[in-house]
């Protein structure tokens, strides 16, 4: 079975601040992405445990959050910026389960450590059909074009929550709690990895006994951001030639659904990298 394991940063226990810890600038980025890192390898063994045969590791964390000289030896890693969104998703479809690790919970959730949607500094809500989204469903949606589920998610307790309510059957493994946008209380780094690896290791299981169904949505579609600033709605607007609801809100229409997904348009990147 082939794995595509999809990485963040802000879900990573001991990783607590935008500011310090997430953004390449930060005091403690490189400690980050080193305790990010610890938490992949503790998947990996988990995923090889229950029956992976091999695992793809996407470093998506905008700047990068993988310290390349001390991932698992059994891993392959996709990575590089900039990249685009097909070229980070689009191996997603030669898999056959997708997991996650160091997930954070969308914008605007009470208590979620670092929530945001994509982009902390441009984006305030994400809607797919009406429905508040993050990134944990977007990827899943993107996946569940081809049929293929998300299996595991470990992150805060925010982002574990988000996760079930968007994937029945989802395994998850909640590594912290969000006191506040730049504040947690978390399970110590060997604790979050030895619960990371055997969870992983159950969803594997579990999957293989009773699939989890992967996510879909009927058309037509409708995806809608709501951005911070109309500055950013302007640039959006121009770049993807969606429609302008208000002041800060853009929406673009399809009948097809990754024409929609693929108008995640961004600011300054022409809607094709990523940011964090």
């Amino acid at each position: 079975m082939k794995v595509f394991l999809m990485t963040d940063i802000e879900g990573v226990a001991g990783v607590s601040s935008h500011a310090l810890h997430s953004y390449p600038e930060g005091k403690y980025h490189e400690e980050a992405k080193r305790r990010l890192t610890g938490e992949v390898n503790a998947a990996v063994e988990g995923l090889l445990e229950g029956g992976a045969s091999e695992v793809l590791v996407a470093d998506g964390h905008g700047p990068g959050g993988i310290c390349f000289d001390h991932l698992h030896e059994k891993a392959l890693l996709l990575h590089g910026r900039p990249i685009t969104r097909e070229q980070l998703l689009g191996p997603v479809w030669d898999c056959d389960v997708v997991a996650i690790v160091g997930q954070h919970a969308r914008s605007g959730v009470a208590h979620g450590n670092q929530n945001h949607t994509f982009d902390s500094r441009a984006i305030d809500r994400m809607t797919l059909n009406g429905r508040e989204i993050g990134e944990t469903y977007y990827l899943a949606a993107w996946a569940g074009l081809k049929g293929i589920p998300v299996v595991f998610l470990s992150g805060d307790a925010a982002a574990c929550e988000e996760a079930e309510a968007d994937i029945p059957g989802i395994v998850t493994a909640t590594v912290k709690w969000g006191q506040g946008a730049n504040s947690e209380i978390c399970l110590s780094g060997r604790a979050s990895q030895s619960l990371i690896r055997s969870r992983i290791r159950e969803a594997m299981e579990i999957h293989r006994l009773s699939p989890v169904a992967p996510v879909g949505m009927e058309g037509p579609y409708e995806l809608c951001i709501r951005w911070f600033s109309t500055q950013a709605a302007d640039e959006a607007e121009s770049v993807s030639g969606c429609d302008r609801l208000d002041g800060k809100t853009t929406c673009y229409r399809s009948a097809r659904l990754l024409d929609a997904l693929k108008r995640l348009h961004r600011p300054e990147t022409l809607g094709d990298t990523l940011k964090t």
